[in-house]
């Protein structure tokens, strides 16, 4: 008799008992061959909420395993920003994040998957202007994530440098999802390393999505699969706006109040948000989001309330004392002519009105959105809202381009696309043992 027969003979192994061994292996080989989707993103998970972390945990909702890794510092960064000092040295570098099912209508999976947020340490600097120096991060990278979440992978990408990860990474399929013009961006960049990088990345994915018009007609030279997938808004939060109290940051201003979201860059248009205070004194300007450059023009006007980055959840009490919200980006800007601003959806799902200067992806909006060619065109158009008139009246209209928008319809393409174009191997369900 084999050591193994001699085993079962010995243990007097029931035939029910031998069945659930042989399907607990099986389970378990069938756990450790579930494909883990890696989301590299530009943002920390603690970051700005915005599409990379709507992703990651739309589709651990929808049955997928997710390892979500924070964008990258380098050893410089603390230097420039001493709020990155912890990042630098991640203690612990990952951690396990809470997944609630997709409800019924909105994707639900027979299983929830997992969510993981991996904090990579600092790497070395540079990574944008030599392509020897981001190899070297890659491969650092690829170590930790093969640390942090079992294979095989799936890469989902949001950064060009991703390219050189493919070799250390081995994925059996990457897709990219271009959000920006990342080689317009300031700092340490040579546009036509970025550039490279990016094209390297589109070439080597089975899919390929676009937030913005420029950005598809850019892919769409590269790749044959290219989806156009704008940006969207969590709505069910942002409607919690009817009934949220106004945040205590700015309860005490007086009103009328305009808001905006988002990060103040070198894209935002100072010049039009300084004119906008100097025509309306009395109107108070709420800029709600972490500040990326000198804003000490800003500074200077009394009716400029630059209150830094804000809690996600909190988002919606800004919004219940706003009178109208606002997107200020300079349309000269490179960045800025292929951006989609998250913020529009959410402002919309909040049911306020949206006052826009004139870039190529809200210009496509213009039924539902004030486009302002200059501060006095702003200032005319508060003075309309404030006396009533709306620009898109109809409420169940605008329901229906809130409903279109939001994060769920987007990760549904996704989780499709991802579903179509993966080896049958690695979906296919495991099926029953009978013995």
């Amino acid at each position: 008799m084999t050591p193994v027969g001699q085993h079962w003979f010995n243990e007097v192994i029931t035939r029910g008992e031998l069945v659930d061994l042989v399907k607990q292996h099986a389970a378990d080989t069938a756990a450790a061959e579930t494909p883990t989707i890696v989301l590299t993103s530009a943002v920390a998970w603690d970051g700005i909420t915005a599409r990379p972390q709507h992703f990651a945990r739309g589709l651990a909702e929808r049955g997928w395993n997710v390892l979500f890794v924070d964008g990258p510092i380098t050893w410089l960064s603390p230097i420039k920003n001493r709020d990155l000092r912890d990042r630098a040295w991640p203690n612990p570098p990952v951690r396990t994040l809470t997944v609630n099912p997709a409800s019924a209508g909105q994707g639900a999976a027979d299983a929830t998957g997992s969510l993981r947020v991996l904090s990579p340490f600092a790497t070395l600097p540079f990574g944008n202007m030599e392509r020897a120096i981001n190899r070297f991060n890659q491969r650092l990278l690829a170590l930790q994530i093969s640390h942090a979440a079992p294979g095989p992978y799936i890469l989902l990408s949001m950064l060009p440098g991703s390219a050189d990860l493919l070799a250390f990474l081995h994925p059996v399929a990457s897709v990219y999802d271009c959000v920006d013009l990342h080689a317009q961006f300031p700092g340490f960049v040579r546009p036509h390393v970025v550039d490279l990088m990016e094209w390297d990345m589109v070439s080597q994915s089975r899919a390929v999505f676009a937030t913005a018009g420029n950005l598809d007609k850019r892919m769409r030279q590269w790749h044959a699969n290219v989806t156009l997938l704008p940006n969207a808004a969590q709505t069910e939060h942002f409607a919690t706006t009817a009934s949220a109290p106004v945040h205590p940051l700015i309860r005490e201003l007086p009103s009328p109040r305009i808001t905006m979201f988002g990060g103040i860059g070198s894209w935002i248009d100072q010049t039009f948000l300084c004119d906008l205070a100097d025509a309306r004194p009395h109107l108070q300007i709420v800029l709600v989001g972490p500040i990326e450059t000198d804003v000490s023009r800003l500074r200077q006007k009394p009716n400029i309330h630059l209150l830094g980055r804000q809690p996600y959840g909190q988002l919606p009490q800004f919004l219940a004392g706003s009178d109208a919200t606002l997107v200020a980006f300079n349309p000269a800007d490179k960045v800025a002519q292929s951006v989609n601003p998250v913020k529009v959806y959410e402002y919309l799902a909040a049911n306020r009105e949206v006052i826009a200067t004139p870039i190529p992806e809200l210009q496509k909006l213009s039924d539902s959105l004030w486009i302002t060619h200059t501060a006095r065109d702003a200032a005319e158009a508060i003075d309309r809202i404030l006396a009533g008139e709306r620009r898109m009246p109809d409420a169940t209209e605008r329901q229906a381009f809130v409903d279109a928008n939001s994060w769920h319809a987007r990760v549904s393409v996704i989780d499709a696309t991802l579903r179509h174009i993966l080896p049958v191997s690695v979906l296919a369900p495991r099926e029953e043992l009978s013995l």
